[in-house]
């Protein structure tokens, strides 16, 4: 098993009651779980990301940035 760390948190009191309303388990666990599917969801759109930079036309981007800046100069 994972080591834990024990923390305190600030949370709005509806989350808490909706959180302990839904867990059969305990509150703590039902927060991991949370946590853990932004760290997901998080690592998925950080892949999504490299992958398109992966796909990119430096030579378009360049065009682009310096069109961006030579409005900027305007």
């Amino acid at each position: 098993m994972a080591a834990k760390d024990t923390i305190t948190v600030t949370v709005d009191h509806d989350l808490v009651e909706h959180a302990k309303a839904q867990s059969a388990r305990s509150l703590s666990a039902y927060v991991n779980e949370a946590l853990a599917e932004r760290v997901a969801r998080d690592r998925r759109r950080r892949a999504l990301l490299t992958a398109k930079a992966a796909q990119a036309d430096d030579a378009r981007v360049e065009r682009m940035i310096a069109h961006v800046e030579s409005q900027r100069d305007q």
